[in-house]
Protein backbone atom coordinates (compact mmCIF):
# COMPACT_ATOMS: atom_id res chain seq x y z
CA UNK A 1 0.00 0.00 0.00
CA UNK A 2 1.23 3.33 -0.76
CA UNK A 3 0.46 4.89 2.74
CA UNK A 4 -3.20 6.45 1.24
CA UNK A 5 -5.86 6.08 3.37
CA UNK A 6 -8.79 4.85 1.79
CA UNK A 7 -12.51 6.54 2.67
CA UNK A 8 -15.47 4.18 2.85
CA UNK A 9 -18.04 5.07 0.39
CA UNK A 10 -21.94 4.86 0.36
CA UNK A 11 -23.23 3.25 -2.57
CA UNK A 12 -23.40 6.65 -4.82
CA UNK A 13 -19.76 7.41 -4.25
CA UNK A 14 -20.30 10.11 -1.41
CA UNK A 15 -19.00 9.69 2.09
CA UNK A 16 -21.18 8.79 4.44
CA UNK A 17 -22.25 9.63 7.93
CA UNK A 18 -25.13 8.38 10.16
CA UNK A 19 -27.23 9.84 12.93
CA UNK A 20 -28.58 8.57 16.35
CA UNK A 21 -30.87 6.05 14.51
CA UNK A 22 -28.27 4.72 12.20
CA UNK A 23 -30.10 6.63 9.05
CA UNK A 24 -28.04 7.97 6.10
CA UNK A 25 -27.28 11.63 6.58
CA UNK A 26 -26.88 12.99 3.00
CA UNK A 27 -24.56 15.43 2.35
CA UNK A 28 -24.98 16.60 -1.17
CA UNK A 29 -26.58 20.21 -1.50
CA UNK A 30 -29.19 19.69 -3.29
CA UNK A 31 -30.28 15.89 -1.40
CA UNK A 32 -30.27 18.59 1.72
CA UNK A 33 -31.85 21.14 0.33
CA UNK A 34 -34.97 18.91 -0.51
CA UNK A 35 -36.55 19.09 3.27
CA UNK A 36 -35.51 22.81 3.60
CA UNK A 37 -38.82 24.33 2.92
CA UNK A 38 -41.11 21.31 4.20
CA UNK A 39 -42.69 24.56 6.07
CA UNK A 40 -43.44 27.54 4.03
CA UNK A 41 -45.99 30.73 4.70
CA UNK A 42 -48.96 30.08 1.94
CA UNK A 43 -48.55 32.88 0.12
CA UNK A 44 -53.03 33.56 -0.60
CA UNK A 45 -53.82 32.73 3.32
CA UNK A 46 -50.91 33.78 5.15
CA UNK A 47 -50.38 30.65 7.15
CA UNK A 48 -47.98 27.84 7.83
CA UNK A 49 -48.49 25.43 5.57
CA UNK A 50 -46.90 22.29 4.27
CA UNK A 51 -44.45 22.39 1.26
CA UNK A 52 -44.50 19.31 -1.25
CA UNK A 53 -42.85 18.88 -4.31
CA UNK A 54 -44.50 16.23 -7.06
CA UNK A 55 -42.84 14.51 -9.72
CA UNK A 56 -44.24 14.30 -13.03
CA UNK A 57 -44.13 10.37 -12.76
CA UNK A 58 -46.60 11.18 -9.55
CA UNK A 59 -49.21 14.06 -11.36
CA UNK A 60 -51.59 11.96 -12.71
CA UNK A 61 -54.75 14.78 -12.98
CA UNK A 62 -55.10 17.68 -13.71
CA UNK A 63 -55.40 21.19 -11.82
CA UNK A 64 -55.73 25.19 -11.51
CA UNK A 65 -52.53 27.01 -10.05
CA UNK A 66 -53.74 29.31 -8.36
CA UNK A 67 -50.90 31.89 -9.26
CA UNK A 68 -51.43 31.86 -13.20
CA UNK A 69 -55.30 30.46 -13.23
CA UNK A 70 -54.08 28.34 -16.29
CA UNK A 71 -53.97 24.47 -15.97
CA UNK A 72 -51.47 22.66 -14.44
CA UNK A 73 -51.32 19.77 -16.86
CA UNK A 74 -51.58 15.57 -15.12
CA UNK A 75 -47.63 14.67 -16.58
CA UNK A 76 -46.17 17.81 -14.75
CA UNK A 77 -43.42 18.42 -12.23
CA UNK A 78 -45.10 20.67 -9.82
CA UNK A 79 -45.65 21.94 -6.09
CA UNK A 80 -48.29 21.07 -3.64
CA UNK A 81 -49.24 23.79 -0.82
CA UNK A 82 -51.38 22.17 2.34
CA UNK A 83 -52.44 24.43 5.05
CA UNK A 84 -51.66 22.91 8.24
CA UNK A 85 -55.11 24.31 9.39
CA UNK A 86 -57.09 23.09 6.49
CA UNK A 87 -55.52 20.26 4.83
CA UNK A 88 -58.19 20.10 2.68
CA UNK A 89 -57.61 23.17 0.88
CA UNK A 90 -54.65 22.08 -0.66
CA UNK A 91 -53.45 24.09 -3.79
CA UNK A 92 -51.21 22.63 -6.88
CA UNK A 93 -49.10 25.64 -8.13
CA UNK A 94 -46.60 25.49 -11.05
CA UNK A 95 -43.41 25.71 -9.09
CA UNK A 96 -42.36 29.24 -11.13
CA UNK A 97 -45.69 30.67 -9.81
CA UNK A 98 -45.25 29.82 -6.29
CA UNK A 99 -41.91 31.57 -6.15
CA UNK A 100 -43.41 34.56 -7.66
CA UNK A 101 -45.95 34.50 -5.17
CA UNK A 102 -43.35 33.84 -2.09
CA UNK A 103 -41.49 36.74 -3.73
CA UNK A 104 -43.57 39.53 -4.92
CA UNK A 105 -46.86 38.26 -2.90
CA UNK A 106 -49.89 36.49 -4.18
CA UNK A 107 -51.36 38.94 -7.05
Amino acid sequence: MTGLEVKERSERGAAATATADNSPVPQRPWQRAARRDEFVTDPLTGQTAEFRRVQPFQASKEYVCPGCNQEVKAGTGHVVVVPLSAPDLRRHWHGPCFDRARRHGHR
